[in-house]
Formats: C-alpha cells, sequence, structure tokens
C-alpha cells in the first residue's frame, strides 16, 4: 500500500459513514466487504483541504483504471444512487466499490469477491466532478 493506510476525504469520509453505519456484520460477501471498509476507516487518514488531497487517492466520482481478474477495467466510483452498470459507474456498497475507496494508483489489494478472494491493481486515477 502506498502511503501505509487509507486516504479519505474528510466530507466524504461522514458521507460514507452515514451509509456504512446501519450495514451490520453477516457472513453474506457484502457485508463482510463493508465490515472490512469500517475496519480500515478507522485508522484512515483523513484531509480537510481538497488542495492537499493526493492527486493519485480514489475518492468518490474518481474515474479509475483497474486491472482485475477479469481484465482492465475502467470504471467511476460513485454514491449508490448514481450507480449505472451501464455507463460503469460503480457504487462505493459494493465489493469493487468498497475495495477501491482510499487506495492509490499503483496499489495492489486483496478483496473479497463473488468468486474468492481476488487481487485488483490500480492503474491510473483521475477525480472527476458529476
Amino acid at each position: 500500500m502506498k502511503y501505509m493506510r487509507l486516504i479519505l476525504d474528510t466530507r466524504e469520509y461522514e458521507i460514507i459513514k452515514e451509509l456504512i453505519h446501519p450495514i451490520s456484520e453477516s457472513s453474506n460477501l457484502m457485508n463482510s466487504c463493508i465490515s472490512r471498509l469500517k475496519k480500515e476507516m478507522k485508522t484512515a487518514k483523513l484531509v480537510a483541504m481538497a488542495e492537499e488531497f493526493p492527486a493519485d487517492v480514489i475518492r468518490l466520482n474518481s474515474i479509475v483504471d483497474v486491472n482485475t481478474p477479469f481484465g482492465v477495467m475502467k470504471i467511476q466510483l460513485v454514491l449508490p444512487e448514481y450507480s449505472n452498470s451501464e455507463q460503469k459507474r460503480i457504487s462505493i456498497l459494493t465489493p469493487m466499490g468498497s475495495a477501491l475507496i482510499g487506495y492509490a494508483e499503483g496499489d495492489k489489494i486483496m478483496w473479497e469477491f463473488p468468486n474468492g478472494i481476488q487481487e485488483v491493481k490500480i492503474l491510473k486515477v483521475v477525480h472527476s466532478q458529476f
């Protein structure tokens, strides 16, 4: 991990915390991924100033090129209400979305997906607005 812990924008941290707070721990895959994200958020570095946020770290609305077991994908990480598979916008509340938030370009992440634990490598990060 490039920065040794997740890096999150302070406002986005609060939004994500509110989204995942009511989700309980269980053995189902989504709840398992959210539980892991909750744990990682406890030690996250919070950045309050937009100009201090690293350009290579994934945040909400980032457009990301990732190398997955399914090939290279270009996706945009969004809030659940903006997700759209045809437009390659994935929700922060999906296994892939919760795996990527706060990680940086070049990071490799081992994460649990429906077909088992897989490695994902972040190839490129571009910050974007809706």
